[in-house]
């Protein structure tokens, strides 16, 4: 009896324990499993480890230390061998023993691969895009997620959106350590896409960015991929890396500053030779004087960063300046003139066949071919005023009233043509005289069609909303009140640069300029590096504030050192090409594009004319007056119109 009972318990016992999902056991499982598993692990047979420790964690009830490495183990594992299901799996397990796993980068980098593969990529893009700015986690992963994700957009080829994540992990450091972790991690990013990616990416980059991260370090690829490609790029493209490594934004530059010298010592250092014409003495020797003392500044900024420039500067009033001009030696570009007499002087000396002239002329015939424009046009003056009022206030119709000479009758035309192809209407033009100022009242009367001045109710509104004058300021201080006596108070008043030039502190009446634009190539308020290095520099040397003209100097000076060598101007096709391939976008003025017939366009800074300083336009603001000027009328006029309706029943 007692034996039966024996059998059938020890048979009881043998059917539960075949019957076991795992054996349960004091001792840890068998030496040669686990020596297997972290041996293939080592090895990183990754399809090996796998198994083994999947039969580890199937066969075995683990200590809990060798349990949470396993389960590590396994979802790396599965992840390289592309078994996101079994790696999603490992990874929640390994999560649920460990809460400090989400503080690990490996963790959240295979959770975020399981989780593009299992579900879609953008799952994968949002998962990302939520752990980079999450302050509760730690830097170093938040940096990590950020370049993965920057890595996967830029495979993707969607090259601004790596662009801004890269911006915002870099502007979220707090410290130098971190911002050139991420400054070098980047780095490799950009170094590791080939010169045809590159040029891909290049179409949807910012160009004005590319002295700010992470710009810089993309454009610093780009210019190393093409120097790579082709050495005889040297002397164009080594300025504009050096700019790159001197005055990127970047905390940590040295090994960009480290791969430039070997350039430098495996090619040389080209040195730029360009020649500038300027009036040194007598009339307009003031402006060649500014001219002069930014291109010095910009001299003495390329020496410091360790570029080898050469600039030879000629006096235009001296008698002999064109003996002097033909006697100088391999100068291909060539700075000025100033004024359309000397032009005509090189041109009839044939000089300009000799050499590429970038010349300070608001116009010039045959732009393109005998010579080419490093200064605004009429055209582009209107069109920067046009763009304002248009495109930021809402005009469409508008007026001009011109001086009776040819400058006023040439811009008003331009104004006109320019205003047709940018789809606005000039509703009238009024010329008038500029030596009969008694006459201005009745013109502009004639101009506003009064029909009585003494009478509101027969003065229609003018049917414009501004009003071109391209005259001088002194001019325009006489003219714009006249629209006042009449008390049509609500137009905006444009002026060329004439009125920016002629502009002085304290001596405008507020009243008659409040809504009077002008426009300029320099801007007091630029924020941009090149413009705050330009004036601080002159701080620094007691040489005064900045304005166009020393901008003038200083531009010109960077800019022909980034161009090399010119070919000959009578290949003036090649020239063309050149200037308008540079991307040159480190100007202190108003940037200068050329396009592929070789004439220039500069899209002007447009001002507000304020008694105490010139302010760059507000839109929103003049709006603003405008519309409360015209209902201030509205209310005077409803106001005089009751009245008259109470005189009527009184009487």
């Amino acid at each position: 009896m007692h034996k039966t009972r024996f059998i059938v318990i020890l048979f009881i016992l043998f059917f539960i324990a075949g019957c076991a999902e795992k054996r349960v056991v004091t001792d840890p499982p068998r030496p040669d499993l686990k020596q297997r598993a972290a041996q293939a692990w080592k090895a990183q047979d990754h399809s090996t480890a796998q198994k083994l420790y999947s039969r580890l964690l199937e066969e075995f009830e683990l200590e809990m230390e060798h349990e949470l490495l396993a389960w590590k183990r396994l979802a790396i594992s599965a992840g390289q061998s592309r078994d996101f299901k079994a790696s999603m799996q490992a990874l929640e397990n390994w999560g649920e023993l460990d809460p400090g796993a989400e503080k690990e980068w490996a963790w959240h980098y295979y959770y975020s691969i399981a989780l593009k593969e299992t579900e879609t990529e953008q799952h994968y893009v949002d998962y990302l895009q939520g752990l980079y700015p999450d302050e509760s986690r730690p830097f170093e992963l938040r940096i990590k997620a950020a370049i993965n994700l920057a890595e996967y957009h830029l495979d993707s080829q969607r090259y601004p959106a790596a662009m801004d994540v890269l911006k915002d992990i870099h502007q979220l450091a707090y410290t130098d350590e971190k911002k050139a972790w991420i400054e070098t991690s980047s780095n490799k990013l950009f170094q590791k896409m080939d010169l045809e990616e590159l040029e891909r990416a290049a179409d949807f980059m910012d160009r004005d960015r590319k002295l700010y991260f992470p710009d810089n370090l993309f454009w610093w690829s780009y210019l190393t991929a093409h120097l790579q490609d082709d050495h005889d790029q040297w002397p164009s493209l080594r300025p504009r890396m050096l700019e790159i490594a001197s005055h990127g934004e970047l905390v940590y530059p040295s090994p960009l500053q480290k791969v430039l010298a070997i350039w430098e010592e495996k090619l040389g250092r080209p040195a730029p030779v360009m020649a500038l014409l300027l009036p040194l003495s007598d009339d307009y020797s003031s402006v060649g004087w500014k001219v002069m003392r930014g291109a010095g500044l910009a001299h003495w900024d390329l020496l410091s960063s360790g570029l080898e420039v050469r600039v030879k500067t000629i006096n235009t009033n001296n008698p002999g300046w064109i003996e002097e001009l033909k006697k100088m030696q391999n100068v291909s570009l060539v700075g000025g003139p100033l004024s359309g007499r000397d032009w005509d002087r090189i041109v009839e000396a044939d000089l300009h066949l000799e050499m590429v002239f970038l010349t300070f002329l608001p116009s010039m015939q045959e732009e393109g071919k005998k010579g080419w424009r490093f200064f605004p046009s009429a055209r582009d003056q209107v069109r920067s005023l046009l763009k304002m009022g248009i495109q930021e206030m809402g005009i469409q119709n508008f007026a001009v009233m011109y001086p009776e000479e040819e400058f006023g009758r040439s811009y008003a035309e331009t104004f006109r043509e320019q205003a047709r192809e940018m789809d606005a209407e000039v509703k009238d033009m009024q010329s008038y005289p500029t030596d009969d100022h008694a006459s201005w009242n009745r013109i502009v009367s004639s101009f506003l069609d009064i029909t009585d001045a003494n009478d509101p109710f027969l003065n229609p509104d003018p049917g414009f909303e501004a009003v071109f004058i391209p005259d001088t300021l002194s001019r325009a201080q006489g003219l714009i009140p006249q629209f006042f006596y009449f008390n049509v108070d609500h137009l905006v008043f444009m002026g060329p640069m004439l009125w920016h030039q002629g502009y002085s502190p304290g001596t405008l009446e507020q009243q008659f300029f409040s809504l009077a634009l002008s426009c300029g190539a320099w801007n007091s308020h630029n924020p941009s590096p090149p413009a705050l290095t330009l004036s601080d520099g002159l701080q620094d040397t007691l040489h005064g504030e900045a304005d166009l003209w020393v901008a003038l100097g200083y531009d010109f000076v960077r800019f022909a050192s980034r161009l090399g060598d010119m070919p000959s101007p009578e290949n003036s096709d090649e020239v063309n090409r050149i200037l308008s391939a540079n991307q040159f976008n480190s100007w202190s003025m108003a940037p200068i594009q050329w396009d592929e017939t070789g004439k220039a366009s500069q899209d002007l800074f447009v001002f507000r004319m304020d008694r105490h300083e010139l302010r760059p336009v507000d839109p929103e603001t003049l709006k603003w007056t405008i519309e409360a000027r015209q209902q201030r009328r509205a209310m005077w006029i409803e106001r005089l119109r009751e009245q008259e309706r109470e005189d009527r029943r009184i009487q």
